[in-house]
This record gives structure tokens, sequence and C-alpha cells, in this order.
């Protein structure tokens, strides 16, 4: 059985998490495009965000959850590895990014 979404084929699913890979020939070359759903850890953070408001920033708060994907595409975990720690706070305080975040204050 072949699942379609338009062109491109279904090529792996992972049930657990919601990610699906698909794959499109378009005579040349071989393309692949990921699809991860975020929707359940954007809920959780901003759970998470109201339910800690007014707390006080400390060792081993959770400040964010950002899909590794989106980590990798943005950069995150380049920086985090490098040790730039101005990179991962000036990411993690720009409101666009506020999706991924867990707890409110400026890192």
């Amino acid at each position: 059985m072949t699942i379609r979404d338009g062109q491109w084929e279904l090529y792996d699913c992972n049930l657990h998490t919601g990610r699906t890979v698909w794959h499109y020939f378009d005579g040349l070359e071989h393309h692949f495009r990921i699809d991860q759903p975020v929707d359940d850890i954007v809920r959780m953070n901003e759970f998470t965000r109201n339910a800690t408001a007014g707390n006080a920033m400390g060792d081993w708060v959770k400040v964010a959850s950002i899909p590794i994907s989106h980590a990798y595409h943005q950069n995150i975990m380049r920086a985090h590895n490098e040790g730039d720690d101005k990179y991962v706070a000036r990411w993690l305080n720009d409101s666009d990014n506020r999706a991924w975040r867990s707890f409110e204050g400026r890192i």
C-alpha cells in the first residue's frame, strides 16, 4: 500500500512521535521531506510557562523545550556545543521563539 501526499510518497512513519518522512523523485534527484508535529510541545510549554509564572529564575530551571530538528535548523545545538551562550540566550529571549519557552524571564 502506497500513501501519497500529492507527489510525495510516505517513506517512513513513527507512530509514537507522529514524525513522517516523505520521498519524491523528480527524475534526476531524490528529495526527502520530514514532517514532525509540534503542537503537543507548544501546548506543554505554554502550560508550564503559565504554571510557573511569577517564580524566580534559579539553578536547574527548565526554560525551554525545542524539537531537536528545529534546534539543529536554528543552530541552537551548534551554538550550545561551541559554548556560545550569548547566541542561545539571544535566540531564547527573542519573542518570535516564545512558543519554545517553558519559563518566563530573560536568560
